[in-house]
Formats: structure tokens, C-alpha cells, sequence
């Protein structure tokens, strides 16, 4: 997998080659980006679900000044950890937290937060209710789901303001109403 875009364009990152891991294409992750706004002028990015961290990165890559890998699974974090080492980021910090401790354990509001929990954690509210604490008025959050997943229009005083199909997966964007 490569980064797409910013100071670590077209850098080579490991996957996970874990079962209970998908990656997010390269060409998706672009997507993503493109409806974003594709650069940031610094923050703080949270990826919760960080797996090989590609999004975090990708974020950190495009101006995010700060960014926070999390993945409950070690072998994940592992990954995060050599890419990051790989990459010479030092501007993060990883944790190993289940997403519903999340909150309590890390006092941070984040301007992006990335949601890609695996597909059979369909919970996509309840996900959202947990993290809704840690984004800043002005933030933003990305959830990556099945295709099928049903999602909820708006969500505290964040607003989907947009969808896209990418494959088996869709990308919701969420901003303040």
C-alpha cells in the first residue's frame, strides 16, 4: 500500500494480513481525502480502528500535525508502529484500547476521527454516541461501513452531509448541523 498524497506521497506502508483486518484501498483512501478537502493545515486525528494505521497516516501525510493510532488488536499496533518507524513519524501516539473505553482514557478532542471497525460490528450508533465526546465543535468524522449498514442522518449535533459506495464498503462524512 502506498500513501497518496502530501509529504509522504507514494511511500510503501505494511498491511496487517490479519482475518480480522481489511485495509482501505489506496485508491478509496484518496476518495476520501478528495471529499475532505484532500490537506489540513495542522490538528489532530484520531483513527479508532487504526489496523495498519493507512488513514492516520494518510491524515498526518496531508498537514494533520498530531495523530493517534488505536487498534484493540496488538499485532495491528504492531504494524502501525513499524510503518510509523518506517515513515520517521514521531508526531503520534498509540493505544490499545477498546473503543467504548476509549473516551475515558484518553482526554483529547480530535479534529478528524476514522471509523473503520470491522463489518460485523454493525453498531454504527452506538459506535458514534461513544466517540460524539471527543470531537471538537469544528471536527469532523469519517466512518467506513458495509455496504448495507444502515447509519443515522444525524447524530448529536453532527450532520451526514455525505455517502459514497466504494465496493462492499460505504463512507459516511459527518460535520457539525
Amino acid at each position: 500500500m502506498r500513501i497518496t498524497a502530501g509529504k509522504l506521497r507514494h511511500r510503501l506502508i505494511d498491511m496487517t494480513n490479519l482475518d480480522t483486518t481489511r485495509e482501505t484501498q489506496d485508491k478509496v483512501r484518496m476518495a476520501i481525502f478528495n471529499m475532505l478537502g484532500q490537506y489540513f493545515e495542522g490538528g489532530i486525528c484520531l483513527d479508532l480502528f487504526a489496523g495498519s494505521g493507512a488513514m492516520g497516516i494518510e491524515a498526518y501525510s496531508r498537514g494533520m500535525e498530531l495523530i493517534y493510532l488505536n487498534d484493540i488488536n496488538n499485532k495491528a499496533l504492531d504494524v502501525c508502529k513499524n510503518n510509523c518507524k518506517k515513515l520517521g513519524i514521531v508526531d503520534v501516539k498509540f493505544t490499545n484500547y477498546d473503543y467504548v473505553l476509549y473516551k475515558d482514557k484518553v482526554d483529547v478532542k480530535f479534529d478528524l476521527i476514522i471509523l473503520d471497525p470491522p463489518y460485523k460490528m454493525d453498531n454504527i450508533e452506538e459506535i458514534l454516541n461513544n466517540i460524539l465526546p471527543m470531537v471538537k465543535e469544528s471536527g469532523t468524522i469519517v466512518f467506513e461501513m458495509g455496504v448495507d449498514s444502515i447509519y443515522p442522518e444525524n447524530i448529536g449535533n453532527f450532520k451526514a452531509i455525505k455517502d459514497k459506495k466504494y465496493g462492499i464498503k460505504k463512507v459516511i462524512i459527518y460535520k457539525k448541523a
